[in-house]
This record gives structure tokens, C-alpha cells and sequence, in this order.
């Protein structure tokens, strides 16, 4: 909920001094506002030998499975503007016959829609009418930029698929659009000559800019896997890297999509991860007083690594940040039971 909603300033200033004394006083006082948050989260995790998708309240209680498909594998969870419904991937089958595909339901469980065959990394448009989708490389089950060659749109009214005007698209990770409706903005891996950057693409244009760079080298500051505010106004990220032994950051700036070319200016971290910690897959509530995080350690040589959808990390949890108090942080689960991917679900009837 807005500032304006949470009380006077006395208390957050009595709350920033427990914080300076002690962190457990602070997460105390942001469980308590999260408890009494209209909003909900949706999330994957591994648990009973099978992904599925949980919704809970915004303080981490209540938690609820609602999928429940043993043979199914369900992740990547990303809930629609209105809250009614929730985009996702599931995966089937074994070995070379294990594919990935695009399907949506209902926010708490029931009937699947099926989007894209062969699909990943789903996003709803603002209007919430239409569904974006990467449409993989290979039939079969894989991950990565270089297993993703072209971005779709599927209209839910009447079952369309449109091509995205550039063609080739490869190399989108996470890709969110903006409230305008004009922008799409994503992390670029391995394709349409970006190393690893984010950039902000046209909806209805071939245009691709850089937002934010990876050096090349073992000193590369990785900016990936972005989300947008519900204003269009901001844009928040995981930064780090792992190879110097180096924190993980939680950071924001504010974004121009409205200027010729966008551009991202004030850029400030809000939450740090030690190393060998990794945070990954942020997401703005619905009103941008949150960001939503998933943090857990770094995986080894022999283990690809945690953040990847579909990869089994344990230890991996979901946190929260406010997004304009630094360094304020919550966790959610505990189980550590591969909780990533998290997603906040905008509850119908709730002033934002």
C-alpha cells in the first residue's frame, strides 16, 4: 500500500532507527505491513519430487499449491493485470522428449488454456487481452538465450498468434511490457549482437536499444532479468558477479519510455546479497511500494545455475524489499525448497 495508507512518518522514522540498531526490529515492522497488504504472490517451486505453482499472502503465509499435477511441471508463473488469471510454462515428458510449452488459467487452480506450443518466458500486455511468448529454438526442452529465436502474441479473445515485426528476436530472457504499451523491456543474451545487456524493444517497430551494458572481461557487472513498475516510470534488476567473489544487488532507476530514445538515469541498489548468495527474478507489486525477489546460493561446477527456470535449487527463497527504503528486507519462505520465480497478484477490489 502507498505511503499515504501506511501511517504517519513518526513511525517510519522509529522504524529506520530499530532498523540502524538491529534488522530483526525493521523485518518485524515490514511482516506486519506485508500482513495487512491487500496483494498476493504466485511462485514456483520444487517440492514432493514435482514444480508446481503456490500462492500466498504478502507476509509469506497461507501458502497454497494450486496446480498439483504430478506429471506436470509448472513454473515461471507471471500473474495478469487484473489478477484473475496467471501465465506460466509446463514442461512433460523425459530425455529428448521433454518439450515446453505456454499455457494460462485462473489465478487459484481449474481449466488451462494452452498459448504456444514450444514457448517460454510468457508476459501479459497491459490491457491484459494479449499474452507475449518466446517461441523456443528447439522442440525439445532447453534453456537459455540461444534457446529462444522469436517473440509472438497470442490475443485470448480469438486464439490469434502474431509475429513480433523484427522476425528474429533471439536471445530475450524475461522480457515485461510497459504500461504504455509501447515497449517491451528485457534482458538480451547471446543474440541480435547483444552479449548480455538490457534493452527496451518496440511493440509495433523493429527498433532494439541498449539500456544497460556487460563489460567484457572476469570484471562483468551482469544487469539481467528486469522488471518494469506498474507506472512505466522505473525498471528494477539483479546485478553481480559471481567469477570475483563479489555481492549480488537488488537495483532500480528511473526509465524515460516516452523520450525518442529511452533512457535510464538515477540508478541506486536497494538490497544486497553476500556472495556466494545470488538474487535473481524481481517483480514490482502492484501499487510499487515492493519488490519481490528470489535469493539462494550459487550453484557449483557440477550444478547448472539456481536462477535457471526448471533448475532444482535448494536453499532458494523469496524475499521482498521496499523499493524506495534501501536495505529493508523481508524473508517470505523458509523452506528453501527452489522458491524462485516469484510474482505479485493485484487483488480485485483493491485501491492502488
Amino acid at each position: 500500500m502507498p505511503k499515504s495508507k501506511r501511517g504517519n512518518r513518526t513511525a517510519a522514522f522509529a522504524a529506520a532507527a530499530l532498523w540502524i540498531v538491529g534488522m530483526p526490529a525493521a523485518a518485524d515492522g515490514l511482516r506486519a505491513e506485508l500482513a495487512a497488504c491487500p496483494f498476493k504472490l504466485v511462485f514456483e517451486s520444487y517440492r514432493d519430487g514435482n514444480w508446481d505453482l503456490l500462492l500466498m499472502d504478502a507476509d509469506g503465509s497461507n501458502a497454497v499449491n494450486v496446480t498439483r499435477t504430478p506429471s506436470v511441471d509448472e513454473m515461471y508463473p507471471h500473474a495478469s493485470p487484473d489478477g484473475q488469471r496467471v501465465v506460466f510454462v509446463a514442461e512433460q515428458g523425459e530425455g529428448d522428449k521433454r518439450t515446453r510449452n505456454v499455457f494460462y488459467m485462473n489465478i487459484e487452480g481449474g481449466p488451462r488454456v494452452q498459448v504456444g506450443k514450444n514457448g517460454r518466458q510468457p508476459f501479459w500486455a497491459p490491457d491484459g487481452r494479449r499474452i507475449g511468448y518466446i517461441e523456443g529454438t528447439w522442440v525439445n526442452y532447453n534453456e537459455g538465450g540461444g534457446a529462444n529465436k522469436a517473440l509472438r502474441f497470442y490475443d485470448l479473445e480469438t486464439g490469434e498468434h502474431r509475429p513480433h515485426p523484427k522476425g528474429d528476436t533471439a536471445g530475450l530472457l524475461n522480457p515485461c511490457w510497459s504500461s504504455c504499451g509501447n515497449w517491451i523491456v528485457s534482458s538480451a543474451m547471446g543474440g541480435m549482437g547483444f552479449r548480455h545487456s538490457i534493452v527496451a524493444l518496440e511493440v509495433h517497430g523493429d527498433r532494439v536499444l541498449e539500456l544497460m551494458r556487460s563489460r567484457s572481461g572476469p570484471d562483468d557487472l551482469f544487469q539481467c532479468r528486469p522488471d518494469l513498475s506498474p507506472d512505466g516510470r522505473r525498471v528494477a534488476w539483479g546485478t553481480g558477479n559471481s567469477h570475483n567473489h563479489t555481492p549480488m544487488w537488488v537495483e532500480t532507476a528511473d526509465i524515460d519510455l516516452g523520450a525518442a530514445e529511452p533512457r535510464v538515469t538515477n540508478r541506486r541498489t536497494l538490497a544486497e546479497v553476500p556472495y556466494p548468495q545470488q538474487v535473481y527474478h524481481v517483480d514490482w507489486s502492484p501499487d510499487g511500494e515492493y519488490i519481490a525477489y528470489s535469493r539462494g546460493p550459487l550453484g557449483t561446477r557440477m550444478q547448472p545455475a539456481g536462477y535457471v527456470v526448471g533448475t532444482k535449487a535448494k536453499g532458494w527463497d523469496i524475499w521482498v524489499v521496499r523499493a524506495d527504503e534501501p536495505h529493508e528486507v523481508l524473508q517470505l519462505t523458509h523452506d528453501g525448497l527452489s522458491n524462485k520465480e516469484p510474482d505479485w497478484v493485484f487483488v480485485k477490489g483493491t485501491d492502488t
